[in-house]
C-alpha cells in the first residue's frame, strides 16, 4: 500500500463523526483484538466508534480490554464503516446487506483478499491484521496506549499460534517488542489466548475427539449442532480444535466441520510444510491464507463432509508436501 492510500484513510477516520468497527462472524483472536485496539485508539483520538460483531466476543477473549463494549447489533447510522480481518464484504455474516454506509476501509492481511472498500489497506505479508493495524497506527495520526497495544499483541498470537507459523517474521517480533513497550504482558497473553479452556469447550472437543478420521496424510472430524448442545458450548466455532488436530504428526491437511445449522456447515482447513489450501477453501466460496483457510458451505453436514473430503483427497494427490523426518 502507498502513503497516499494511507492517507486516504487516515483523513476517512479523522472527518467522520461516527465510525462503525466491524469483524468477521465467529471473531478469532486476531478479529477481535484488531477490532479493540483500533477502537481504544479511535477513541483516544476523540472519535465516536461503535465496535461490533455479529457474535459478540466468546468468553475464551472477555479478558480483552474493552470487551465489554462490544455490540452484537449494528448502530442506526454511520459516517464510516471500517472491516477489520475480513477477506470480503460477505465475512461478516447477515450485517452485509444492511450495513449503514458502505465499507469504506478495509484492514486485512488475507492473501485473498477482494479489496472491497473504498480504501484497502491490505498486506498479505504481515502475521495478523493486528499487526498491521499496529503498524499503521502512527500514519493514522493514533496512539498506542496499554489497552490497545494489549489488544492488538492478543491478536497477534493468536493468529500465530504464539508464534509458530511460518509467518513469523523478524517484523512479527518487532512489533511485539513495540506492543510489549506500550504496556502489553506477552506472557499473560500467551496463557490467556492459547492456554485456558473452558470446561464446556474441552467438553466440545471430546465429540470432535471421539469420531477422528484419518486417511494417508489427510485428518479430519466433525462437530454437529447436538454436540454442542450436550457440551453447553456457547459458542458457533469449533473452540480451537482444528489447531490440535493439525498438530498431529504425519498430517499434511487437516480438516474441520462445524454445523451451523441444518444447511450450513463451517469448514476450516490447516496445511503444514508449505502446502497451500488457500485456493481449496476459495473452491467453496471461502478464503484465507496458505497454511490456513476457511469457508462456509451450504448442505448438510454430511453432504458437506464428503464433498470436502473428496476434494481435499483430490487437491492432495497433486500437492506432496514433504514431512518431516520423510512422513
Amino acid at each position: 500500500m502507498d502513503k497516499g492510500t494511507v492517507e486516504r484513510a487516515r483523513r476517512a477516520l479523522h472527518e467522520a463523526g461516527h465510525i462503525l468497527l466491524l469483524t468477521h462472524e465467529r471473531p478469532d483472536g486476531d478479529a477481535l483484538g484488531s477490532l479493540l485496539g483500533m477502537a481504544w485508539m479511535l477513541q483516544a483520538a476523540g472519535r465516536r466508534v461503535s465496535a461490533v460483531s455479529r457474535d459478540g466476543v466468546p468468553a475464551s477473549f472477555r479478558f480483552l480490554p474493552g470487551s465489554e463494549s462490544v455490540l452484537d447489533t449494528l448502530p442506526a447510522a454511520a459516517d464510516v464503516c471500517l472491516l477489520l480481518d475480513c477477506s470480503d464484504a460477505n465475512r461478516i455474516g447477515e450485517f452485509a446487506t444492511p450495513m449503514p454506509c458502505p465499507a469504506s476501509v478495509n484492514i486485512d492481511h488475507h492473501v485473498t483478499n477482494t479489496l472491497f472498500a473504498e480504501v484497502n489497506l491490505v498486506d498479505a505479508e504481515a502475521s495478523a491484521t493486528a499487526e498491521l493495524v499496529c503498524e499503521l497506527a502512527e500514519a493514522l495520526g493514533l496512539a498506542l496506549s496499554p489497552q490497545a497495544a494489549t489488544c492488538l499483541l492478543t491478536g497477534v498470537v493468536s493468529d500465530t499460534l504464539g508464534f509458530r507459523t511460518s509467518n513469523v517474521s523478524l517484523r512479527t517480533m518487532a512489533n511485539t517488542r513495540r506492543l510489549m513497550e506500550a504496556g502489553a504482558n506477552l506472557p499473560a497473553l500467551v496463557e490467556a489466548s492459547l492456554y485456558r479452556r473452558s470446561f464446556a469447550a474441552t467438553r466440545y472437543w471430546a465429540a470432535g475427539l471421539a469420531r477422528l478420521q484419518r486417511d494417508d496424510t489427510l485428518v479430519w472430524t466433525a462437530l454437529s449442532l447436538a454436540d454442542r448442545t450436550a457440551a453447553a458450548y456457547p459458542g458457533r466455532d469449533d473452540a480451537d480444535l482444528i489447531n490440535i488436530l493439525s498438530t498431529i504428526e504425519g498430517t499434511a491437511v487437516a480438516v474441520i466441520f462445524v454445523e451451523q445449522d441444518l444447511e450450513r456447515t463451517k469448514v476450516s482447513w490447516r496445511a503444514r510444510n508449505g502446502a497451500d489450501v488457500s485456493a481449496l477453501a476459495a473452491h467453496f466460496g471461502g478464503g484465507g491464507h496458505p497454511a490456513a483457510a476457511g469457508a462456509t458451505v451450504q448442505g448438510t453436514l454430511d453432504d458437506v463432509q464428503a464433498r470436502v473430503i473428496a476434494a481435499t483427497r483430490e487437491w492432495l494427490r497433486g500437492h506432496t508436501p514433504t514431512l518431516p523426518g520423510g512422513g
